[in-house]
């Protein structure tokens, strides 16, 4: 498979104060407290996506990773022929979430937001029913992975209970086009962070 898939990103973030659009490279972390104002969200529904969803799941992977082939545990896959979860909010689709079955795991191989509904929910929404998910098909564990610029991923992944369990050298290195490539805040694009969540 060629290369040319990976590399440069351009998922879109929306920045927390002022609301304006940042792009992957030039957006950056910051430190703050928990003063953010309580918002009237509408309510999640995420449910199991159909047919009919495929065009506006593929629509909010394409928008977070810039393309469908995923790296992970020594293996290129395709978002779009995984399997995936839905999460809606007034009518539309905030989110999605792609996952397979793998090494008495589900492996979540892709989940997205859309930049409106960042830090809505939609993400832990998912991984809850992504939870229920695993225990109806008696699986023990949650697995995913990112490169190690991800720093927004490595958040989530941990604020809900994921622990890194492997990291896997320049694993993202040797399938990109240009290995100066640069990712979240200008950090260089190389490893693979593997992480787990045991369920109780």
């Amino acid at each position: 498979m060629s290369a040319q898939g990976f590399g440069a990103r351009p998922l879109v973030l929306r920045c927390a104060r002022c609301g304006k659009f940042v792009d992957w490279e030039h957006a950056r972390f910051q430190v703050v407290c928990g003063c953010r104002g309580q918002l009237d969200l509408p309510p999640v529904l995420v449910r199991e996506a159909t047919d009919a969803d495929r065009a506006r799941v593929e629509e909010l992977f394409l928008t977070d990773f810039g393309h469908m082939s995923i790296v992970a545990f020594g293996e290129v896959m395709h978002a779009d022929r995984e399997p995936a979860l839905v999460a809606e909010m007034r009518d539309d689709i905030a989110g999605a979430l792609a996952y397979r079955t793998f090494n008495n795991a589900i492996h979540i191989v892709a989940l997205a937001t859309d930049p409106m509904w960042q830090r809505s929910g939609v993400g832990g929404y998912l991984l809850a029913e992504t939870e229920l998910l695993a225990r109806r098909q008696a699986l023990s564990r949650l697995i995913t992975s990112t490169s190690n610029d991800n720093l927004p991923s490595l958040y989530f992944y941990q604020r809900h209970g994921f622990r890194i369990v492997e990291v896997a050298q320049d694993a993202f290195a040797m399938h990109l086009k240009d290995p100066s490539t640069v990712g979240f805040a200008g950090l260089p694009v190389r490893d693979e962070i593997r992480m787990e969540k045991v369920l109780a």
